[in-house]
């Protein structure tokens, strides 16, 4: 059962829509729901224009402790995946050395494949998520949105657990840029206002000067 914070606002029903509506009504349901996680995510991602500051900072602490989650996820996910390769080595190095070479061989071969797959795999994605229903889009929205929340975490290998971490930092980034981009613009503002203050000192200051020059020539002009 997953936990409704102030920053996912959904439980762990996903859908929520009754058997008995019409399919054109639990369409529009279901599109509504997912222009709401499409706003959610958009906030947890430090982009929502409109947040204020106190909720910025709420949402940076938050998006602290979720990736201290993630980050101890990780490590025992690797642990445990590193533990797995140690037996297969082990059991490896018990075989026959032409055995084992047939072994080394093959995994390279499953690496090259493994390389192809993630590429067809990417393709796949890309084209999924080009053609994908409300229903499909809703259902990858959502675990993204209670991932970047910390919840349904399981199941996910090391390396994705270290790509959520990075997704989450660079969110803390963009909210830290959020969060100081008024201050910058107050700084500028106020080195404009210098560099402007200056420059009518300094043509006030050729003003004068030119105003003494003419001066000081007409005194010189004979009577």
């Amino acid at each position: 059962m997953t936990v409704g914070c102030n920053f996912c606002e959904f439980s762990s029903s996903r859908y929520g829509c009754d058997s008995e509506q019409s399919l054109q009504e639990q369409d529009n349901v279901l599109r509504e729901k997912v222009e709401r996680v499409r706003f959610l995510i958009k906030r947890m991602t430090g982009r929502d224009e409109d947040a204020n500051f106190t909720k910025l900072q709420a949402l940076e602490s938050h998006l602290k402790d979720v990736r201290r989650i993630v980050l101890d996820q990780k490590n025992k996910i690797k642990l445990e995946e590193d533990e797995r390769l140690r037996k297969q080595n082990k059991e490896a190095e018990n075989e026959s050395d032409g055995t084992r070479r047939g072994v080394l061989v093959s995994t390279n071969r499953l690496e090259k494949q493994d390389d192809g797959a993630m590429l067809l795999e990417r393709k796949s994605n890309f084209e999924r998520r080009n053609s994908e229903s409300f229903q499909s889009e809703f259902e990858r929205l959502w675990l993204f949105n209670e991932r970047m929340n910390g919840r349904e975490l399981e199941g996910m290998s090391s390396s994705q657990l270290v790509s959520l971490y990075c997704q989450i930092s660079r969110a803390l980034l963009d909210l830290d840029d959020q969060m100081m981009r008024p201050r910058r613009e107050q700084i500028a503002a106020r080195e404009r206002e210098e560099k402007e203050s200056v420059s009518r000192l300094a043509e006030h200051e050729r003003y004068s000067s030119d105003n003494e020059k003419d001066d000081d020539t007409f005194l010189l002009l004979p009577s």
